[in-house]
């Protein structure tokens, strides 16, 4: 893939459009992101409050580059959700629509269940029809495809498990979310990006990720034999995503032996390629059965005595 090499398994630093503009068309395998949501979050340096009409028009440049990206057969997993109930916009149909009318297929959507009801404070009228508010506790992920439902195998290797195609084709996943944040204020839980990735792309396809964040897309395409291109606007997340790839690279050279939770591992056994097994703990003697059916006689305290 000449020109894509520069773009190849690095974190890019820099604005989606003005850096995807640049990779070669029909390259990508699989974009997999989840965009700003425009309510004025936090993303570190991005302006998350425009006019939805603005927004929608930003966005839709986006789609537009992600459709050229693509190989033929290339799938975009789009991670979305309605926005708050004050505002509420069904944004995950605007998208859908856009992507639908620039002749992208629609494939399935995935319902991420987080089950997020326990920290809920939104009722509306309590115990009332007068205006009770629904708060959902899943998100979507539209799926798309690039003219044409197949994604050409071209002899790279097929690594998903039995166990696996048959758990992730149901399209109800209920994966909590993502307890670490690193600094960002949606980040992905790896077991979506895993599923995405494993159900999704053979070993050796290209991963994009056009909103980066903190690298979660990056580094499960890296564990799991993807290559990756990671672009996010932000400096503070592009380095704690190379934190993470470079974590994950260490791991895998010197990967920790698995072990009970807590023990110790000794830093010679981190390069013997071997451990010692853990000592079974002894079974305490059970008393006889005929003790334990004995009559047992009345607790009497012993009598205090001065010191």
């Amino acid at each position: 893939m000449k020109g894509l090499e520069i773009f190849i398994d690095r974190i890019i630093c820099g604005d989606c459009l003005e850096v995807m503009q640049h990779i070669p068309d029909n390259t990508v395998h699989l974009a997999i992101t989840s965009p700003p949501y425009n309510l004025g979050i936090n993303y570190d340096v991005h302006n998350d409050v425009l006019a939805y009409e603005q927004y929608l028009d930003w966005m839709n440049k986006v789609w537009l580059e992600t459709k050229r990206v693509l190989v033929p057969g290339g799938r975009f997993a789009l991670n979305i959700a309605p926005t708050s109930i004050k505002a509420f916009r069904p944004i995950h149909h605007d998208f859908a629509n856009q992507l639908r009318e620039m002749g992208m297929i629609m494939r399935t959507e995935i319902i991420w269940y987080k089950q997020t009801m326990r920290r809920r404070t939104a009722w509306g009228s309590w115990k009332s029809p007068a205006n009770p508010h629904i708060v959902p506790s899943w998100e979507y992920v539209l799926v798309f495809c690039k003219d044409s439902w197949a994604l050409d195998r071209n002899g790279a290797e097929t690594d998903i498990t039995s166990d696996e195609f048959k758990r992730f084709s149901d399209g109800f996943w209920y994966i909590p979310p993502e307890s670490q944040r690193r600094g960002h204020p949606t980040p992905f839980p790896e077991e979506l990006i895993y599923r995405l990735i494993k159900f999704y792309t053979f070993k050796g396809n290209v991963v994009l990720d056009m909103f980066g964040g903190t690298g979660t897309v990056a580094v499960v395409a890296y564990k799991t034999g993807r290559r990756y291109i990671h672009v996010d606007i932000s400096t503070k997340y592009c380095q704690i995503a190379e934190q993470r790839l470079e974590t994950a690279r260490l791991l895998q050279e010197f990967p920790l032996p698995v072990s009970r939770t807590g023990k110790k591992i000794k830093v010679s056994e981190l390069f013997s390629g071997e451990t010692q097994r853990p000592r079974r703990k002894r079974r305490a003697k059970q008393p006889a059965v005929a003790r334990l059916l004995e009559k047992k006689e009345s607790y009497k305290p012993s009598e205090a005595k001065d010191a």
